[in-house]
């Protein structure tokens, strides 16, 4: 919560890079990505988990999905109505870690961007199993501990290296492994775990077009996908 207030302080979107050429570029191909996953069409039911300012809600919302859009943040929730007032999403303040208020199998797709890793996983997912319908499914975007910039400047355990990027003393990336397996614990079925994003949200917009090129063959080569900025996953509700 105070950490949700110190990024509204600072410039929330600013600090996470969404507002920049590459940043929008980023958050147009994990949009397309989510709703093409979880074909996310008019009348689907929908969980957002950390909608922060709305970034990804007003575009979800187009969709003409039934949007839940929940942070524990009450600040960031007033920020993301300002930005968002379509009639198919309705906002609330919920923690994820114990999600009371939401409905038991309420959902038809769970989702978020770079929310998981500010949680107790092993806490927050099986809490979270139990408001998808049967068959449902989740798609999630998580930054990847195995890239050098997560692991080295941004998720550092240099506290000072964490406030100059606007990272919270308890978050931490994942390691692609580890995050497949917290799922898998959870009681989900997952059926990908993509290696995503070369694009740093500081390239110049003029590069954007050439990098593409260069980003697609990165994250399809068996190594080189390994240093991905994103780990995007994706899978169902399990029927265990």
């Amino acid at each position: 919560i105070l950490h949700g207030q110190h990024l509204l302080r600072n410039g929330a979107e600013d600090i996470w890079g969404w507002n920049t050429p590459a940043g929008q570029e980023r958050v147009r191909a994990r949009v397309r990505w989510m709703v093409e996953k979880s074909s996310m069409t008019q009348g689907v039911s929908v969980l957002e988990c950390g909608c922060g300012t709305g970034m990804f809600t007003r575009r979800l919302a187009e969709t003409g999905a039934k949007i839940t859009a929940i942070d524990i943040s009450k600040d960031l929730l007033n920020e993301a109505q300002k930005k968002c007032q379509a009639s198919n999403v309705i906002f609330m303040q919920v923690n994820l870690e114990v999600p009371d208020g939401l409905p038991e199998e309420g959902f038809d797709v769970i989702c978020g961007v770079s929310v998981l890793h500010h949680i107790d996983l092993p806490k927050a997912l099986p809490a979270l199993r139990e408001k998808l319908k049967p068959g449902g499914c989740f798609v999630f975007s998580e930054p990847n501990m195995m890239n050098p910039l997560n692991k080295y400047v941004i998720f550092t355990d240099d506290p000072e290296k964490r406030k100059k990027y606007g990272v919270s003393p308890g978050e931490q990336a994942f390691y692609p492994q580890e995050l497949q397996q917290v799922f898998e614990e959870a009681g989900f079925d997952v059926k990908s775990l993509e290696h995503r994003d070369f694009m740093h949200p500081s390239m110049p917009g003029f590069l954007i077009p050439a990098w593409r090129g260069v980003q697609y063959i990165a994250e399809h080569l068996p190594l080189v996908r390994c240093w991905s900025g994103s780990l995007w996953i994706y899978g169902v509700k399990g029927t265990s």
